[in-house]
């Protein structure tokens, strides 16, 4: 459900929809989901008894006609579910209500309700490692258009997953028809146990649907402290206390019109929102840390810039300065420089640059890829490694190797900027050569040495941090940083080389395929595509490793039986690697995909010698091929596959433009015809639309029996202003509209 993600989760980053629902706990929670039921129902809002939406709107697929959320904490004068749920102090429970009443106008809107999932039980660790619990209640009517109210037993879930630790629910909203309203809401209780780290919490100010009422309402007890900031033309909080001096927030927004935020959109930096930071204030032992009952407006600070140094300075001193700790680094440089030895290379006479790189791939093969039969399973599934505290692992190594480094402090590209961040998380840290633009940046297994990560590309407001060894511990010294430079559409591209024909039955094309991937699209197909064995082994080779891997278990200590595992593994993820290729290749071409063979990974672009993904395979491929008579028709439009189409309602625009980095998409296509036919309207699929922001070329020609297409699209830059959205669209267009050209295979 879209508007449940928009509000419920994003609402409570930090905070997960829980129900206490197994054998004995199950009558209880049902009491507790009643009584909340009871009380939500019973809300005198007056915008939730609305039922009619603005002629407008009228044909909208949805429309929301009130959304309120209420937030309690530790309030003598609000209704609080402590107790109800698993109990502990009062003061440490946070009670969220998210209620929405939504009008829908057609099938889409009702596939999006016709069906709930959350989380139905979940324990968390929480603040200074203690545990934390939450429960949710769930509370769904359905109004028809004559008026008629219908109640869904809330209750009657049904578990997708249940385990000790967390329990997944689906709740079937059953017989929506278009014209009704589903009033909904889900309630989450979270219980912190000696909290007194920072809770999360934003009021999102837009939605992709209208918005006919918006509010929020907060009551926080005395003990409580808020720091926050409205972003993007949000509104500020409205602050009061009660009798009891609890901190009362209001916010409220009427007639929202719908904000796009699907296509190329910054929300950090484009669309409204308020963020809080809720803590539990204490003038004892914690008592520097916020004062109970504060709430505060943060203007531009450091204060998130500060958070970070100083998180990545106890990383360093812990890490590297402490002699026990350095000792893994040394290990690292001492581990390239046997590799340069069993390279025939002299480690000595290596540039910086040179040596940058040889660490950071004895880095990834050592320690990233070291193979441990414990962890087999993982170690297979390489798409899914995460790197923490990657850029302070990678600067140590630097100084290991007396190498001068640095650490690039920024925001994100498309993130809330560096003088605005409330924390250290909106902050990126990336290890890299000063005065140069080669940077070392290990967020999956597959980068390589020196690009320019793509969420800081461009970006001039930059901070260079270093560290020095002083007697009593770890300095560190932030100076402006460099600007950081952009890539061209060039260098991020997705190269398709098809040689095409006829099938025997004349009913699919049979195809040959070489795919080349650069820059930023390579990490996704990799991911999919790309064999741990394989991985370690072209590795294994480079560095002039004598043995397999295999033979490196076998020759060990390891016995029979573990060797024979491993083997199995290897060989079970062999074999599905054909269904990766063959869903590869559906989700690009948006075909019928079948008799997928010669499916293999030429180039793993995971080296700055050879930095293009290169794969290839052959298939049949259904639904390009019509009979007209004795002719043919070859709808040859629709090897774009899924080309980007401009909706309607994302045709005017009035944001900037932020794409996620310049790139092309390019189709070398040789397309052989078939004995006794000739080709008609090839002249059609001839195109060129071409400005500033980037182009769209399709150009066919034909020579004996073989038509070459060549089509290109170039998206210029990862940046656009508003003002050039018009431009864009120019292209974009032309690219849609030629996936329906054709070409004529007539009889002869």
């Amino acid at each position: 459900m879209k508007l449940f993600i928009t509000t419920a989760a994003i609402i409570f980053g930090a905070f997960f929809t829980t129900v206490a629902a197994q054998s004995k706990d199950e009558i209880k929670y049902r009491q507790q989901s009643e009584e909340m039921r009871k009380e939500v129902w019973a809300w005198d809002i007056p915008e939730f008894k609305v039922t009619s939406v603005p002629e407008q709107y009228a044909k909208v697929s949805k429309v929301v006609l009130a959304q309120h959320t209420e937030l309690t904490a530790d309030s003598k004068s609000k209704i609080v579910f402590t107790g109800l749920g698993f109990g502990g102090k009062k003061e440490q429970t946070i009670l969220e209500v998210v209620r929405e009443k939504v009008k829908l106008n057609d099938k889409t809107a009702i596939d999006d309700y016709s069906e709930l999932s959350f989380t139905q039980f979940e324990k968390k660790r929480s603040g200074f490692m203690q545990s934390g619990k939450t429960t949710s209640f769930v509370g769904v009517k359905i109004i028809k258009p004559n008026g008629k109210v219908t109640e869904i037993n809330a209750d009657d879930i049904v578990l997708v997953k249940d385990e000790s630790k967390e329990k997944k629910a689906k709740l079937a909203i059953p017989d929506l028809q278009p014209g009704d309203i589903i009033d909904y809401f889900i309630a989450t209780e979270k219980l912190l146990e000696n909290d007194f780290s920072s809770q999360v919490y934003t009021i999102v100010l837009f939605d992709d649907v209208p918005v006919l009422h918006l509010s929020f309402h907060g009551q926080l007890g005395k003990k409580f402290a808020v720091d926050y900031r409205s972003y993007n033309g949000a509104p500020d909080l409205i602050v009061s206390k009660n009798d009891d001096k609890d901190i009362i927030i209001d916010v409220s927004e009427k007639s929202m019109s719908p904000f796009e935020t699907d296509l190329w959109v910054a929300p950090g930096l484009q669309l409204p929102f308020i963020r809080m930071n809720i803590t539990l204030g204490s003038r004892g032992r914690f008592g520097g840390l916020k004062k109970p009952g504060e709430i505060n407006k943060l203007t531009e600070s450091d204060e998130g810039l500060n958070e970070k140094t100083a998180s990545l300075n106890s990383l360093y001193y812990n890490n590297y300065w402490m002699g026990a700790a350095r000792k893994q680094y040394k290990d690292i440089v001492n581990d390239a420089e046997k590799m340069a030895k069993q390279m025939n290379v002299r480690y000595k006479d290596l540039s910086d640059k040179e040596k940058a790189a040889l660490l950071f791939y004895t880095f990834r093969y050592t320690k990233l890829l070291n193979f441990d039969i414990s962890l087999l399973s993982k170690k297979i599934d390489i798409g899914h490694y995460n790197f923490d505290n990657n850029g302070i692992n990678l600067y140590c190594i630097l100084k290991a190797a007396d190498i001068d480094g640095a650490i690039l402090l920024s925001s994100r590209r498309t993130g809330i900027r560096m003088n605005q961040a409330m924390d250290e998380d909106a902050i990126n840290a990336v290890a890299y050569l000063p005065g140069t633009p080669y940077f070392l940046n290990l967020e999956n297994v597959f980068n390589i040495p020196f690009p320019v990560p793509s969420q800081i590309e461009g970006l001039t407001d930059t901070r260079t941090l270093t560290f020095t060894n002083k007697s009593m511990g770890a300095r560190n010294n932030v100076d402006k940083g460099p600007s950081v430079p952009t890539s061209s559409s060039d260098k991020n591209a997705h190269i398709e080389n098809l040689k095409l024909s006829l099938s025997t039955d004349k009913t699919n094309l049979s195809v040959h395929r070489s795919t080349t991937l650069k820059g930023f699209y390579k990490t996704d197909a990799q991911r999919a595509l790309i064999l741990y064995e394989d991985f370690y082994e072209e590795e294994r080779k480079a560095f002039n490793e004598d043995k397999s891997l295999i033979e490196s278990l076998e020759d060990g200590k390891r016995s029979a039986k573990s060797v024979d595992e491993v083997k199995s593994a290897f060989k079970d993820a062999r074999d599905k690697q054909k269904d990766q290729f063959t869903n590869e290749a559906k989700d690009w071409f948006n075909q019928d995909i079948t008799d997928i063979k010669n499916y293999k990974t030429d180039t793993l672009g995971v080296r700055l010698s050879a930095p293009n993904f290169v794969y290839s395979s052959s298939f049949n491929m259904g639904g390009l091929i019509k009979k007209a008579g004795n002719n043919i028709i070859l709808e040859i439009g629709k090897i774009e596959g899924q080309p980007l189409v401009i909706k309607p309602e994302q045709r005017k625009r009035d944001i900037d433009v932020y794409a996620p980095f310049a790139r092309s998409i390019e189709y070398n296509i040789e397309f052989k015809i078939p004995e006794g036919y000739t080709v008609v309207g090839l002249g059609a699929l001839n195109k060129k639309v071409e400005n500033e922001t980037g182009y769209f070329v399709a150009e066919a020609n034909a020579a004996g029996k073989i038509v070459t297409i060549s089509i290109k699209k170039h998206y210029l830059h990862n940046f656009e202003p508003a003002k050039n959205w018009d431009k864009i669209i120019q292209f974009t267009d032309a690219a849609s509209d030629w996936a329906n050209s054709k070409l004529l295979l007539k009889k002869s």
